[in-house]
This record gives structure tokens, sequence and C-alpha cells, in this order.
């Protein structure tokens, strides 16, 4: 629970980090995914250095 909620923290103090976020999940969910979890593998690099800014 806590690398979630300093992901969301991370998240609404930058805006750099939002911006990349957010293009980042659009593109993703713009494709076809024949199981979520693929999705999310998929935004599993963007996430993790989003946190290692955290």
């Amino acid at each position: 629970m806590g690398r979630m909620v300093a992901f969301r923290d991370r998240l609404r103090v930058s805006e750099a980090d939002r911006v990349l976020y957010e293009r980042t999940k659009r593109e993703l969910a713009a494709r076809e995914w024949e199981y979520l979890q693929q999705y999310a593998d998929a935004k599993a690099e963007v996430v993790a250095d989003i946190m290692g800014r955290a």
C-alpha cells in the first residue's frame, strides 16, 4: 500500500510525471489486449521510472 501512496503523491506534485503517465496510459488503452495483465505489464517500465523519483 505504501508504494501506491508514494506513486499517487508523486503524480500530485510532478506535472511532468503526470503527463508522462497520462500519455502512456492513453497510448496503451488505445491498443487491443487479450488480457488486462498485458496492459499492466506494458506500463510497468513507466511506473518504475516514476517510482524511482518518488
